[in-house]
């Protein structure tokens, strides 16, 4: 298959509204701690899509290699969730579920693992256009020369 581009979408507050349950430092990156604490079944399940969940999906997976670059640790229930809403992908990146990554902040972690990516032949100098809600994660991934589109603007635009 020949991708003409890579698509990366965060998942909190970027295709998914989980203010309820995931907490963030006043500089906008998340709070570990406090998202394990609230990391049940039930609060996941009580998560709803945003409006750039229906550009996510009606992204052709046959020109655009969709990825979720994801700061989370995911266990089943978070796939269940996904599954549920329709919100399919190619690959996805995230922290392991072990915690050996837990000490790497946002920004950092979700450009070396999209790097690695890149770095992989069939990718390499395909236009990536990322979207992510997090000022720490949008300078990392710009400073880096790619496309960062903010979240939270967009959402809003989808909105109106």
């Amino acid at each position: 298959m020949s991708y003409k581009r890579v698509m990366i979408f965060d998942l909190d507050e970027t295709l998914v509204d989980s203010k309820h349950r995931t907490p963030n430092r006043p500089d906008g990156t998340l709070d570990l701690a406090g998202y394990f604490r609230n990391k049940t079944r039930e609060n996941i399940m009580r998560d709803t899509l945003l409006p750039l969940a229906s550009v996510f999906k009606s992204l052709d997976r046959n020109e655009n290699y969709v990825v979720i670059c994801t700061a989370r640790a995911m266990n089943c229930d978070d796939f269940d969730f996904l599954e549920l809403h329709g919100i399919a992908f190619h690959a996805i990146m995230r922290r392991p579920i072990d915690g050996s990554e837990n000490h790497i902040p946002d920004g950092q972690l979700k450009l070396r693992k999209i790097k690695r990516l890149m770095n992989l032949r069939q990718f390499h100098g395909l236009p990536v256009t990322m979207f992510d809600d997090a000022k720490p994660v949008i300078s990392a991934i710009r400073r880096a020369g790619m496309v960062c589109i903010n979240a939270i603007t967009a959402n809003r635009k989808l909105e109106a």
